[in-house]
Protein backbone atom coordinates (compact mmCIF):
# COMPACT_ATOMS: atom_id res chain seq x y z
CA UNK A 1 0.00 0.00 0.00
CA UNK A 2 1.40 2.86 -0.73
CA UNK A 3 -0.06 6.88 -0.35
CA UNK A 4 -3.54 7.43 2.03
CA UNK A 5 -3.33 10.83 1.53
CA UNK A 6 -2.68 10.97 -2.04
CA UNK A 7 -5.40 8.30 -2.86
CA UNK A 8 -7.88 10.09 -0.71
CA UNK A 9 -7.09 12.80 -2.28
CA UNK A 10 -7.37 11.36 -6.17
CA UNK A 11 -10.65 9.57 -4.87
CA UNK A 12 -11.75 13.57 -4.41
CA UNK A 13 -10.71 14.08 -8.05
CA UNK A 14 -12.60 11.33 -9.24
CA UNK A 15 -15.65 12.27 -7.61
CA UNK A 16 -15.72 16.11 -8.76
CA UNK A 17 -14.50 14.64 -12.46
CA UNK A 18 -17.29 11.42 -12.50
CA UNK A 19 -20.04 13.64 -11.56
CA UNK A 20 -19.72 15.72 -14.73
CA UNK A 21 -19.17 12.48 -17.24
CA UNK A 22 -20.82 9.70 -15.12
CA UNK A 23 -23.44 11.94 -14.07
CA UNK A 24 -25.35 10.95 -10.91
CA UNK A 25 -24.25 10.25 -6.94
CA UNK A 26 -24.16 6.75 -6.43
CA UNK A 27 -22.16 5.19 -9.14
CA UNK A 28 -19.85 7.90 -8.94
CA UNK A 29 -19.03 7.79 -5.54
CA UNK A 30 -18.14 4.24 -5.74
CA UNK A 31 -16.33 4.49 -8.77
CA UNK A 32 -14.29 7.25 -7.45
CA UNK A 33 -13.65 5.05 -4.33
CA UNK A 34 -12.73 1.83 -6.03
CA UNK A 35 -10.82 4.03 -9.15
CA UNK A 36 -8.29 5.79 -6.42
CA UNK A 37 -7.97 2.32 -4.41
CA UNK A 38 -6.35 0.61 -7.54
CA UNK A 39 -4.47 3.45 -8.57
CA UNK A 40 -2.58 3.30 -5.56
CA UNK A 41 -2.44 -0.24 -6.09
CA UNK A 42 -5.58 -1.84 -3.86
CA UNK A 43 -7.92 -3.54 -6.00
CA UNK A 44 -11.05 -5.02 -4.20
CA UNK A 45 -12.55 -6.39 -7.71
CA UNK A 46 -11.37 -6.42 -10.95
CA UNK A 47 -12.78 -4.10 -13.67
CA UNK A 48 -15.41 -6.15 -15.01
CA UNK A 49 -16.55 -7.15 -11.40
CA UNK A 50 -16.91 -3.59 -10.68
CA UNK A 51 -18.83 -2.74 -14.17
CA UNK A 52 -21.54 -5.32 -12.84
CA UNK A 53 -21.88 -3.80 -9.22
CA UNK A 54 -21.53 -0.03 -10.92
CA UNK A 55 -24.79 -1.02 -13.13
CA UNK A 56 -26.73 -2.13 -9.89
CA UNK A 57 -26.03 1.37 -8.23
CA UNK A 58 -26.85 3.71 -11.16
CA UNK A 59 -30.61 3.29 -10.01
CA UNK A 60 -30.13 4.54 -6.13
CA UNK A 61 -28.98 7.90 -7.33
CA UNK A 62 -30.75 10.81 -5.84
CA UNK A 63 -32.03 9.24 -3.15
CA UNK A 64 -33.13 6.28 -4.87
CA UNK A 65 -34.57 6.98 -8.41
CA UNK A 66 -34.01 10.49 -8.35
CA UNK A 67 -37.29 10.82 -5.84
CA UNK A 68 -34.46 12.70 -3.38
CA UNK A 69 -36.46 11.01 -0.48
CA UNK A 70 -34.03 8.41 0.62
CA UNK A 71 -30.70 7.90 1.58
CA UNK A 72 -28.19 10.70 -0.15
CA UNK A 73 -26.51 8.19 -3.36
CA UNK A 74 -23.46 9.66 -2.11
CA UNK A 75 -23.80 7.96 0.77
CA UNK A 76 -24.58 4.84 -1.01
CA UNK A 77 -21.94 4.78 -3.19
CA UNK A 78 -19.44 4.90 -0.13
CA UNK A 79 -21.25 2.07 1.73
CA UNK A 80 -21.39 -0.09 -1.07
CA UNK A 81 -17.34 0.32 -1.62
CA UNK A 82 -16.67 -0.15 1.93
CA UNK A 83 -18.70 -2.76 2.37
CA UNK A 84 -16.95 -4.74 -0.55
CA UNK A 85 -14.19 -4.33 1.22
CA UNK A 86 -15.27 -6.12 3.94
CA UNK A 87 -15.10 -9.17 1.99
CA UNK A 88 -18.50 -10.76 3.52
CA UNK A 89 -20.04 -12.96 1.24
CA UNK A 90 -23.40 -14.84 1.01
CA UNK A 91 -21.28 -18.07 2.79
CA UNK A 92 -19.89 -16.27 5.53
CA UNK A 93 -23.19 -14.70 6.24
CA UNK A 94 -25.96 -17.43 6.15
CA UNK A 95 -26.46 -18.97 9.65
CA UNK A 96 -24.00 -16.69 11.85
CA UNK A 97 -26.73 -14.99 13.47
CA UNK A 98 -26.15 -11.58 11.99
CA UNK A 99 -22.98 -11.45 12.98
CA UNK A 100 -21.62 -10.35 9.98
CA UNK A 101 -24.11 -8.08 9.00
CA UNK A 102 -23.27 -6.01 12.36
CA UNK A 103 -19.20 -5.72 11.46
CA UNK A 104 -19.70 -4.31 8.19
CA UNK A 105 -22.75 -1.84 9.33
CA UNK A 106 -20.54 -1.02 11.93
CA UNK A 107 -17.87 0.21 9.27
CA UNK A 108 -20.44 1.87 7.13
CA UNK A 109 -21.76 3.64 9.79
CA UNK A 110 -18.43 4.95 11.30
CA UNK A 111 -16.67 5.53 7.76
CA UNK A 112 -19.11 7.04 5.63
CA UNK A 113 -22.76 7.81 7.79
CA UNK A 114 -21.25 9.29 11.05
CA UNK A 115 -19.32 11.48 8.59
CA UNK A 116 -22.07 12.70 6.59
CA UNK A 117 -24.22 13.60 9.57
CA UNK A 118 -21.26 15.61 10.64
CA UNK A 119 -20.59 17.35 7.83
CA UNK A 120 -24.42 17.52 6.55
CA UNK A 121 -26.93 16.82 9.45
CA UNK A 122 -28.03 13.72 7.73
CA UNK A 123 -28.14 11.01 4.86
CA UNK A 124 -30.97 11.65 3.26
CA UNK A 125 -30.71 13.28 0.20
CA UNK A 126 -33.12 16.15 0.25
CA UNK A 127 -32.00 17.21 3.45
CA UNK A 128 -28.34 17.18 2.58
CA UNK A 129 -29.75 19.28 -0.35
CA UNK A 130 -31.14 21.86 2.47
CA UNK A 131 -28.17 21.81 4.07
CA UNK A 132 -25.75 22.32 1.67
CA UNK A 133 -27.56 25.05 -1.20
CA UNK A 134 -30.98 26.10 1.03
CA UNK A 135 -33.02 24.00 -1.46
CA UNK A 136 -34.18 21.05 -2.55
CA UNK A 137 -35.41 19.67 -5.80
CA UNK A 138 -37.68 17.17 -7.60
CA UNK A 139 -36.37 15.63 -10.16
CA UNK A 140 -39.03 13.58 -11.50
CA UNK A 141 -40.71 16.76 -12.82
CA UNK A 142 -39.74 17.94 -15.98
CA UNK A 143 -36.54 20.39 -16.05
CA UNK A 144 -35.83 19.99 -12.28
CA UNK A 145 -32.40 18.34 -13.48
CA UNK A 146 -31.17 20.62 -15.70
CA UNK A 147 -32.23 23.56 -12.61
CA UNK A 148 -30.31 21.23 -10.30
CA UNK A 149 -26.88 20.61 -12.83
CA UNK A 150 -27.51 24.49 -13.67
CA UNK A 151 -27.28 25.33 -9.55
CA UNK A 152 -24.53 23.07 -9.00
CA UNK A 153 -22.59 24.80 -10.94
CA UNK A 154 -22.92 28.26 -9.97
CA UNK A 155 -22.32 27.24 -6.11
CA UNK A 156 -19.20 25.70 -6.62
CA UNK A 157 -19.95 22.23 -6.84
CA UNK A 158 -17.07 21.35 -9.13
CA UNK A 159 -14.64 21.84 -6.39
CA UNK A 160 -13.37 18.47 -4.49
CA UNK A 161 -13.61 19.92 -1.45
CA UNK A 162 -17.29 21.23 -1.83
CA UNK A 163 -18.68 18.29 -3.69
CA UNK A 164 -20.79 16.24 -2.04
CA UNK A 165 -20.12 12.98 -4.62
CA UNK A 166 -15.87 14.11 -3.33
CA UNK A 167 -16.97 13.85 0.28
CA UNK A 168 -18.45 10.13 -0.27
CA UNK A 169 -15.89 8.85 -2.20
CA UNK A 170 -13.28 10.23 0.21
CA UNK A 171 -14.79 8.78 3.33
CA UNK A 172 -14.72 5.48 1.58
CA UNK A 173 -11.20 5.37 0.90
CA UNK A 174 -10.11 6.28 3.89
CA UNK A 175 -12.25 3.79 5.75
CA UNK A 176 -10.96 0.75 3.52
CA UNK A 177 -7.71 1.97 3.55
CA UNK A 178 -7.63 1.72 7.61
CA UNK A 179 -9.51 -1.25 7.59
CA UNK A 180 -7.20 -3.48 5.59
CA UNK A 181 -4.04 -1.65 6.43
CA UNK A 182 -5.06 -2.75 10.52
CA UNK A 183 -7.90 -5.11 10.33
CA UNK A 184 -9.41 -4.15 14.15
CA UNK A 185 -10.78 -6.75 16.41
CA UNK A 186 -14.61 -5.97 15.85
CA UNK A 187 -15.84 -8.75 18.11
CA UNK A 188 -16.83 -6.10 21.03
CA UNK A 189 -19.07 -4.67 18.33
CA UNK A 190 -20.97 -7.82 17.78
CA UNK A 191 -21.22 -8.47 21.51
CA UNK A 192 -23.01 -5.43 21.71
CA UNK A 193 -25.87 -6.20 19.71
CA UNK A 194 -25.88 -9.85 19.65
CA UNK A 195 -29.72 -11.25 19.89
CA UNK A 196 -30.83 -13.12 22.59
CA UNK A 197 -30.07 -17.27 21.99
CA UNK A 198 -34.14 -17.53 21.78
CA UNK A 199 -34.58 -14.88 19.22
CA UNK A 200 -32.65 -17.60 17.02
CA UNK A 201 -33.45 -20.57 17.94
CA UNK A 202 -36.63 -22.60 15.66
CA UNK A 203 -39.67 -23.80 16.85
Amino acid sequence: MKDKKKCIQRARELGCEYQGTLVGCGHSSFSAALDALREEGIELVTPEVQDEIFKSVIGLTGGCGNTHVGTCGAMIGSAFAISLAMGIGREEEENDGGEHTWLTSFKVKEGAADKFIEEYGSIVCREIMFKRWGMAYNSQYPGRSKEFFSHCGRVGCRNPRECVISNGAAFAVETIWDYLENKEDLSGIWLEHKPAADILTEE
